[in-house]
């Protein structure tokens, strides 16, 4: 019969195994840091930037002379945030309806066209039909609709039925814009200056681009893409550089300036008239800041408030610091 083991290999045994949960439980905790805090707050992304030295010029964007004329984004706080239950993912683009008090936002999968109120709640829900990668929404007036379809580079132009239901794409107009190729890196976002009828379009990146149709709604009751013009504005994005990607845009009609919403570099730009940078706010940096996961779509309502909506199915409100101290016991979770 083989005699037991030495008592003193025993403990050396128990070491070992306790080292190696120590090991394991470590290792869980750091892949779960990490999990958080590259789905979260985006550091991968800070690092490439980082490496790639391509971090805001300070001496370029926030200048005090700018203040009065700008919209000035570091002036703005969020002030209240929830989940949107009635939507489980893929909650994308943002536009405010000034003739329904409301918001129009998109879900690429299943392409839907959804309805809601200012603070975030869910009013109805419009399948889309002949349409494959909804991304971006700009509310035309006349229940007209523009969207975006980004993997074919195409805008569609919807028109909204009296009670909710599916719409039919199929024959819709459309138009492509920019150099057409199918991609997951086509146009993303939208937004229309119904004074001037230009709708402004935003193309996320590979490479990121800006462009401004021109005459879509000569007939303000049927939008059409017939005789409309397609100007390149990429030169505008030239301050822009240290944005990886643009997720949509928003003309600003009491400036007419453009704000231009970054989901991987997680920030908000402001361009004047001319495309000269302005203001710079960047998420979740600011006191209070909730984490905004993937930050797709953006709108203004007309009394300045800034509505943004994140993947999976996040609604965010964004106040100037005047505004937040009302609205401060009021801020949501993700409960």
């Amino acid at each position: 019969m083989s005699s037991p083991p030495p008592a003193s290999k025993r403990p050396t045994a128990t070491r070992l195994f306790a080292r190696i949960l120590i090991i394991l439980s470590l290792t869980a905790l750091l892949g779960g840091w990490l999990f958080y805090a590259i789905r979260y707050q985006h550091l991968h992304d800070t690092l490439i930037t980082w490496f790639q030295g391509r971090q805001m010029d300070e001496t370029v964007w926030n200048d005090e002379q700018d203040r009065n004329s700008a919209f000035w984004l570091p002036d703005y706080r969020v002030v209240s945030w929830h989940r949107i239950p009635e939507i489980d993912n893929n909650l994308s683009g943002l536009s405010f309806v000034g003739e329904r008090q409301e918001l129009l936002a998109v879900l690429n999968r299943p392409p839907t066209l959804v309805a809601l109120d200012l603070a975030g709640n869910f009013k109805a829900a419009y399948p889309l039909e002949g349409i494959s990668d909804t991304e971006g929404v700009s509310y035309l007036g006349h229940g007209q609709v523009a969207l975006s379809d980004e993997k074919h580079g195409q805008v569609v132009i919807a028109r909204l039925p009296e009670q909710p239901g599916p719409i039919d794409l199929t024959h819709a107009p459309r138009f492509a814009v920019g150099p057409g190729e199918k991609s997951n890196s086509g146009i993303e976002g939208l937004s229309y200056d119904r004074a001037q009828d230009r709708l402004y379009a935003v193309k996320e990146h590979s490479p990121k681009a800006l462009y401004r149709i021109d005459g879509l709604c000569r007939d303000v009751l049927n939008c059409s893409p017939d005789g409309l013009q397609i100007h390149d504005l990429s030169n505008w994005l030239a301050p822009t550089g240290f944005a990886r990607d643009f997720s949509a845009v928003q003309f600003d009609p009491a400036r007419g300036h453009l704000l231009l919403l970054s989901e991987q570099s997680q920030a908000l730009l402001e361009l004047d008239e001319n495309g000269q940078p302005l203001s710079a706010r960047h998420l979740g940096h600011q006191p209070g800041d909730p984490d905004i996961p993937q930050a797709e779509g953006l709108t203004l309502g007309q009394d300045g408030m800034i509505y943004m909506v994140s993947e999976p199915n996040l609604f965010y409100r964004l106040a100037p610091i005047a505004d937040t101290k009302e609205d401060s016991d009021h801020a949501g979770t993700y409960q």
